[in-house]
């Protein structure tokens, strides 16, 4: 009979709810997926968004993917409690639970990055201007050899920064640039990243990082590995805007992603989906800004 009733179960792809056993209606429970807790730009996000769901009566479960936790427990996991919704942070786009989610009828939402594909809503910064910002940025502090340092491989923020970048710098007639894979938005990643550039017979003048936690490893490559001075043997910008690059330390050059506008965006998005299952997904993209400090020249005019 055990037996009997695991086929049924499988066959009818039945999760237990743990949470609401007995609650046939919705659990007010909103899923919230991290795949990187070591980058300081998703604490804060992560902080707002759950005060944010609360303020809605709602919670939340934070499922964590790493090393440790495939993407299919992962899957396992948002099946099991039942959520209302889930909001997906990870910087690539975990497939297979977008498509657990439509198999289920659970509303999704991609926060912080763009997708190709179009069967869930996004909400991300204009990646490819925030490419634009960093390039007038350098250029117009007159800087003349500039680097562009990528995260993860694939990742839609990495390609749209990097092709907003290259394309601007062409189009502005810099044709001496390079581009070095950082691999991972990371400290160490930026770190070990400007060291390799810097063994190259042609070294850049300006590093555009593809984000600030990254950047903030570079400088220190910079400085302390390199022996050059920040800015003015080597400028270099992020992206985010993280408390960090605001610190004495760095007092780095950026652009802001507009974080609470694209919070807001994102919890409107999902419990309009939650409301509404028929809702079609759609793109929302919200402009960033230039913040300049320290880490680059003064503005020539």
């Amino acid at each position: 009979m055990r037996e009997k009733v695991f086929q049924a179960a499988a066959s009818l792809n039945y999760k237990p709810n743990r949470l609401a056993r007995g609650i046939k209606s919705r659990s007010s429970l909103i899923g919230i997926l991290m795949t990187d807790f070591n980058n300081p730009f998703y604490l804060p996000i992560l902080a707002r968004f759950t005060t944010e769901i609360q303020k809605r009566n709602c919670h939340t479960l934070l499922i964590h993917v790493n090393s440790e936790m495939d993407i299919q427990e992962a899957v396992e996991l948002v099946m099991e409690y039942n959520v209302d919704g889930l909001i997906i942070t990870s910087a690539s786009l975990p497939q297979p639970l977008v498509d657990a989610c439509k198999s289920q009828d659970t509303p999704a939402v991609i926060f912080g990055r763009d997708s190709s594909e179009n069967s869930v809503t996004v909400v991300s910064c204009d990646n490819v201007l925030a490419g634009r910002m960093a390039a007038d940025m350098l250029l117009d502090a007159g800087y003349k050899k500039p680097a562009f340092v990528a995260g993860p491989i694939g990742t839609s923020a990495t390609v749209d920064r990097q092709r907003g970048f290259i394309s601007r710098l062409m189009e502005r007639g810099c044709n001496e640039w390079q581009v070095v894979e950082g691999g991972e938005f990371s400290y160490d990643a930026g770190y070990d990243a400007t060291q390799r550039l810097f063994r190259h017979s042609e070294k850049p003048d300006a590093m555009f990082f593809a984000d600030d936690i990254m950047a903030c490893g570079g400088m220190d490559a910079l400085r302390y590995e390199i022996g050059l001075r920040v800015p003015e043997e080597v400028g270099v910008v992020g992206v985010d805007d993280i408390r960090l690059a605001k610190s004495r330390s760095y007092n780095l050059s950026t652009i802001r992603q507009p974080n609470d506008e694209m919070i807001d965006s994102t919890i409107n998005a999902l419990f309009e989906h939650i409301a509404d299952p028929a809702l079609p997904p759609r793109s929302i993209t919200l402009a960033c800004e230039p913040v300049e400090r320290g880490s680059t020249r003064k503005i020539q005019h």
